[in-house]
């Protein structure tokens, strides 16, 4: 007679590849557990900080911003999307939560979005805070420390450790002062917020001491103390505090440490996943050909993330105006999903988060079947209620932040004045003021803060631009040229490295606002066509349009140039090539008419004329309308 087969739950199974057992205190095992989650800050710090010594600031960062950590919202969105279950559970939300974003990021007035950066900027602090909470709370729980306390004190050590270190972060304090001054929040005393960093070291050693203390009374009473997760505490705390604090290089420090995020982020939807997969949850083809446990199908998985992260990649290399508005709106819509959803989808307090991640057996699926028709009516609506209420208050917030920047009265200067004052050792801070004070006229104090801002970062072109136009604007034409073959210098280095055309929009609260470098060249050109050196600027309009094909100030000047020189034809190939660049530009359709009408060509040159009115600029209104009278007077004479 045959032995009957041991009968199990359904969902209950766990195949022969399964790395850990249910009561392993590990995640996936002790070796990947600390390549992967724990120690993931110190791999990614010995991957790429030597990285340095081989490679370009920007490049590096060009590389994690977009592959790493535009890339790793791909995994979540996997989850998302072929996870039949959770999509059932959350579908309104998944559904409209898309849409609602992108609409959300178009109805802006500006490229730079300031208040909706500043809205991700603080969102993605409390993002990359739960998910460093979320494993500590996994590793307590292996080891069966799941009472309240604990779980208050891991997060309450953990945020003030995090906005201690942020705050304390010159640069990274700076980049989210700036966007929120910006975005129309009041200016705050420099007093106040030296005391607010001063008052959250205190805190969080206080808080830490406490903390320590805690364990070590459970521990000298039998209770579970999860070494693990102490550790990820501890190497989190120390790895953000080189990070943000100790490297000056903050561009390398903030995307090394966003790529560590990424990997912790890479592993645990990995090891989500594939247990969904191996116990046979209803998921799509896609997810069951992708999760499971093979070198190839990993190899794959961090392939379609990078392919995913090359969509932030191209943003800087789109010209057309609304592909790049749409492209814009789709990265912040990737963003902000990627916050949303994250926030609900992988709480460890849900039943079926702590079964796929081995902490606890949920109940079995015809034990939910038993329940009464009026309590499977509950059961659908209790789900919307905190999607309904998360909705509210995310609203609330985006029409908070969208009444500031349209209402915003932004003082420049004042704001500037005070973010020196935060971080003088921070070259973003004195650029933004010398660009504020230039723009209010005060030249010799800009020029000042436009020269500190090249002590403290020799590679910015544009910094170095601007100081040669003030010095243009002043005479000094000689030490003007000086100051722009420096900037070119800085631009072809940057080209030889190809950083340019891929930096523009990857991470805005990063970058110094970088304009296009053909303007260096542009800028040259002219000041040599003020020293009656046409020959030479003609060279220097000419790489701006071998930098940027699209320069139509560049085109223009060229073309006006030519016309100066006597070279007709020339020029007006240039010029109408100028105005079907952009057909809006007034300078090319005016100097276009201008040789039109020397030409005797009058309709084609009324019709540029008049083109050339639509602008605001009444100096060059006047000029136009001049030539207009000049025309008509020309045409009278000859009839």
């Amino acid at each position: 007679m045959s032995k009957k087969r041991p009968r199990r739950k359904a969902g209950s199974s766990r195949s022969s590849g399964a790395l850990v057992s249910r009561s392993s205190p590990w995640i996936l095992s002790p070796f990947w557990d600390s390549v992967l989650f724990i120690g993931a800050p110190l791999v990614c710090m010995a991957a790429f900080l030597p990285m340095r010594a081989y490679f370009s600031s920007r490049q590096i960062a060009v590389f994690l911003l977009a592959f790493f950590t535009f890339g790793h919202h791909l995994p979540g969105f996997l989850r998302i999307y072929g996870d039949r279950e959770l999509f059932a559970r959350y579908r309104l939300r998944f559904l409209l939560a898309p849409p609602l974003f992108f609409l959300a990021a178009l109805g802006f007035r500006s490229y730079e979005f300031h208040t909706l950066f500043l809205f991700l900027s603080a969102w993605d602090i409390w993002h990359v805070l739960m998910q460093h909470y979320g494993f500590m709370r996994i590793y307590d729980a292996k080891r069966g420390a799941t009472s309240p306390l604990p779980a208050r004190l891991d997060w309450t050590v953990s945020l003030c450790w995090y906005l201690t270190l942020i705050l304390n972060s010159p640069h990274y304090s700076h980049n989210l002062l700036r966007l929120a001054y910006q975005a129309g929040i009041p200016i705050i005393p420099t007093p106040a917020l030296m005391g607010v960093r001063r008052g959250l070291w205190f805190l969080s050693v206080g808080l830490t001491l406490l903390y320590v203390g805690y364990h070590v009374h459970r521990w000298r009473e039998g209770r579970p103390v999860s070494l693990r997760k102490l550790l990820t505490l501890g190497i989190f705390v120390g790895a953000t505090y080189v990070l943000y604090v100790y490297i000056d290089d903050f561009l390398v420090g903030f995307t090394v440490w966003s790529a560590f995020h990424c990997v912790q982020y890479y592993g645990i939807v990995w090891a989500f996943n594939r247990n969904r997969v191996e116990r046979k949850r209803p998921v799509t083809a896609l997810m069951k050909f992708l999760f499971r446990p093979s070198l190839g199908r990993v190899v794959l998985y961090l392939t379609l993330i990078f392919a995913y992260g090359g969509v932030n990649y191209i943003t800087g290399m789109v010209s057309d105006e609304l592909g790049l508005r749409l492209l814009l709106a789709f990265v912040f819509t990737s963003n902000a999903l990627h916050y949303y959803t994250d926030g609900f989808i992988w709480k460890v307090r849900e039943p079926e988060t702590r079964q796929y991640l081995d902490i606890a057996t949920a109940r079995a699926a015809d034990e939910r079947a038993m329940r009464s028709p009026l309590q499977g009516i509950r059961e659908r609506l209790r789900p919307l209620k905190p999607g309904l209420v998360q909705a509210g208050y995310l609203a609330a917030i985006v029409l908070m932040l969208a009444a500031l920047e349209a209402g915003r009265s932004y003082s420049g200067v004042a704001a500037s004045r005070s973010l020196v004052a935060l971080s003088p050792r921070v070259g973003e801070a004195h650029f933004q003021l010398a660009r504020a004070l230039e723009a209010e006229g005060e030249m010799d104090e800009a020029m000042r803060a436009y020269r500190r801002s090249i002590e403290l970062l020799p590679d910015s072109w544009e910094a170095r631009n601007n100081l040669a136009g003030l010095l243009v604007k002043k005479g000094q034409l000689e030490a003007a040229i000086q100051e722009y073959h420096r900037a070119i210098a800085v631009v072809e280095q940057h080209l030889q490295e190809h950083e340019i055309a891929s930096w523009s929009s990857l991470a805005p609260s990063l970058r110094s606002g970088e304009g296009n470098p053909a303007l260096v060249y542009t800028n040259l050109g002219d000041v040599l066509v003020m020293m009656d050196e046409r020959d030479a600027a003609l060279r220097y309009y000419r790489r701006a349009l071998e930098v940027d094909p699209r320069s139509v100030r560049a085109q223009t000047n060229l073309g006006t140039t030519l016309a100066e020189m006597g070279r007709l034809d020339e020029a007006e190939r240039a010029l109408e090539k100028a105005v079907l660049m952009d057909e809006h530009y007034v300078y090319a359709h005016f100097n276009l008419g201008l040789i039109l009408a020397a030409r005797g060509e009058r309709e084609r040159a009324l019709y540029h004329y008049r083109m050339a009115l639509q602008t605001d600029d009444q100096a060059h209104r006047q000029a136009v309308q001049a030539a207009i009278e000049r025309l008509f007077t020309q045409a009278s004479r000859s009839n």
